[in-house]
């Protein structure tokens, strides 16, 4: 019996180192026809010539840090000094080069053959134009109010006080802040309802009906013009206006998404 089994166990160690006769006809080397499938061998490679105008030369971390060379400028603004891009000479008559002489205080807002006040390269300063003085802001009574709205057609004389705010709108109307105080378009925002309805009657103006507005700056009259329902995102009321207008803005009875906009013109 043990022979038996140290005969079976001698075959099977033989069986374990025996190699297949077909295992040592394998070919690993590459013959000619297998040339193409790898491309042409590195030492055949063409050689790239780098272009500095394109491209970096240095591969460095810090080669980010230096500016390209003059001339190399990925715009199209030129990049030679005698360019007009960079011409910022005075070119207004009399330009002699010498900052002192050439200091023009003869601008008037005119315009000249050589450009806008006479300059043609540089703007003149803007402390040189004339502006009209509009009076916008708001001038204040003892009691804190701005002025006073009359309508004859409703018999009412409303309080003005500067700011839409609620608090104002529960004393008067709110003049908007946004908008002038007494030249051009002057708006007041008012409740419709409620114990302070000072806008009530707004709903109930016509064309042609007057309004009066009185400030420290004076008293105008005004006819109205423009009636007209409008969203509550609308604010083209709020518009600064060439003409003196005044815009009486207040809420529509049940619908919460419009507003009343009655507009009047001052009488000329």
């Amino acid at each position: 019996m043990k022979k038996l089994i140290a005969f079976i166990l001698t075959a099977a160690l033989c069986a374990a180192f025996a190699m297949p006769a077909f295992a040592a006809d394998y070919d690993f080397g590459s013959g000619p026809d297998t040339a193409d499938t790898f491309g042409k061998p590195t030492g055949y490679d063409a050689e790239v010539t780098p272009n500095p105008m394109s491209t970096n030369t240095r591969r460095n971390k810090d080669a980010a840090y230096f500016p390209p060379p003059y001339g190399v400028f990925s715009g199209d603004i030129p990049t030679d000094p005698t360019s007009l891009y960079h011409d910022n000479t005075p070119q207004y008559a009399g330009y002699t080069g010498n900052p002192s002489a050439d200091l023009d205080t003869s601008y008037n807002g005119g315009v000249s053959d050589v450009g806008v006040g006479g300059y043609g390269g540089m703007l003149p300063s803007t402390s040189t134009y004339e502006t009209p003085v509009i009076n916008t802001a708001p001038l204040y009574y003892e009691d804190g109010s701005i002025g006073s709205i009359h309508i004859p057609s409703a018999k009412k004389t409303i309080t003005v006080y500067e700011g839409e705010s609620l608090e104002n709108m529960k004393k008067g109307i709110g003049h908007f802040e946004s908008t002038s105080c007494w030249d051009g378009n002057v708006a007041f925002a008012g409740h419709n309802r409620g114990a302070a309805a000072y806008f009530s009657f707004v709903k109930n103006l016509a064309l042609g009906d007057t309004i009066t507005y009185t400030t420290k700056y004076g008293s105008r009259t005004y006819t109205v013009y423009n009636k007209v329902k409008i969203s509550e995102t609308d604010y083209s009321g709020l518009a600064w206006s060439e003409d003196n207008i005044i815009s009486l803005i207040t809420c529509v009875e049940n619908e919460p998404a419009y507003r009343w906009l009655v507009q009047a013109r001052e009488n000329g």
